[in-house]
């Protein structure tokens, strides 16, 4: 799923969808937001809060000493991690939706944190871990009358991350466009008596494939993408052909590199691509029931941390 997605809908369409979110972002104002709520402790180590806070705000001119491993004497180490929240359904590619909470699923607490995105759409989380102790995070995005998104999970190393990025769907977009489309495609095709209930995304990328990258269409043709465990339960995979519109007859990736799968059950998901001459990475999926509770209805692995390659040939290029 990409900025075109559904490209051949009514350009009248569009220009409501962007007419939409300008209203919106015109209405937002800025939430309160205390400093303190994007620092996320997950050691049993004692280091003073002043400490930790102290490092926090001298983060940029101070990293090596943040990320050093010992930290008075412990093993501790507190990386940073930034993202932004890309306005999936608005023409400006670098479009952004500001003021969305984003919270781990993983430590259910930071759902009160007030982890936000800002004004640019931007969002930053300190997490104090142990040194040498690798997590795994999920991240879950939501606004209130949006469509609340959760990512495959990353791995959090001792070092910063800073490029996390996630294709945020405008809700005017998924409701009026998306979902209906989806689900007359498919009772069309087979499946006379579905309903959309959640959809799980990947794109199968070149190796420079990212949200912060303007160099498009960034998907690696020809692929076939694996996923473990398979089962008649779910519909998929379902690619997306040059022009960003699902096609069922599909079999490989075009070179938008969009997959997705419809009407996930719980479980936990691998994800990869097969391609001669390519070796992609594999992306993981926690679908659980606390993310049925939570709303979430989009499982969505966005560049670049999907199922990214290590063809590096340029855009549209085989």
């Amino acid at each position: 799923m990409r900025k075109r997605i559904f490209a051949q809908l009514p350009a009248v369409f569009t220009c409501l969808i962007t007419a939409f979110a300008c209203l919106i972002a015109g209405c937002i104002s800025p939430p309160s937001i205390n400093p303190n709520d994007n620092i996320l402790v997950l050691t049993d180590q004692d280091v003073p809060e002043s400490t930790i806070q102290s490092m926090v705000e001298k983060s940029g001119i101070n990293a090596d000493e943040r990320l050093s491993g010992d930290i008075l004497g412990k093993s501790v180490t507190i990386v940073k991690l930034r993202g932004k929240t890309n306005h999936f359904g608005n023409n400006n590619y670098h479009a952004t939706v500001p003021y969305t909470k984003v919270w781990i699923p993983e430590y259910p607490q930071t759902r009160d944190m007030n982890v936000q995105t800002d004004s640019s759409g931007w969002w930053t989380l300190y997490v104090v871990k142990d040194a040498g102790a690798d997590l795994e995070f999920s991240f879950i995005y939501e606004k209130e009358g949006w469509i609340t998104t959760k990512t495959n999970v990353n791995t959090i190393k001792d070092e910063d991350n800073l490029d996390y990025a996630i294709q945020f769907i405008d809700p005017f977009y998924f409701n009026v466009g998306m979902k209906p489309v989806v689900e007359s495609l498919l009772r069309d095709n087979g499946y006379p008596n579905i309903s959309f209930e959640n959809a799980m995304v990947v794109t199968v990328g070149k190796s420079w494939a990212s949200m912060h990258d303007d160099r498009l269409p960034h998907g690696d043709e020809g692929a076939i993408v694996t996923i473990s465990p398979a089962s008649d339960e779910y519909v998929g995979p379902i690619y997306f052909d040059e022009s960003v519109f699902p096609d069922l007859d599909r079999s490989y990736t075009s070179h938008d590199g969009g997959v997705n799968w419809v009407n996930m059950p719980v479980n936990t998901y691998y994800v990869s691509a097969q391609k001669e001459g390519v070796n992609y990475k594999t992306v993981k999926f926690n679908i659980t029931e606390a993310d049925i509770e939570a709303g979430v209805e989009l499982f969505i692995a966005s560049p670049p941390d999907s199922v990214m390659g290590d063809n590096d040939s340029g855009p549209g290029e085989p």
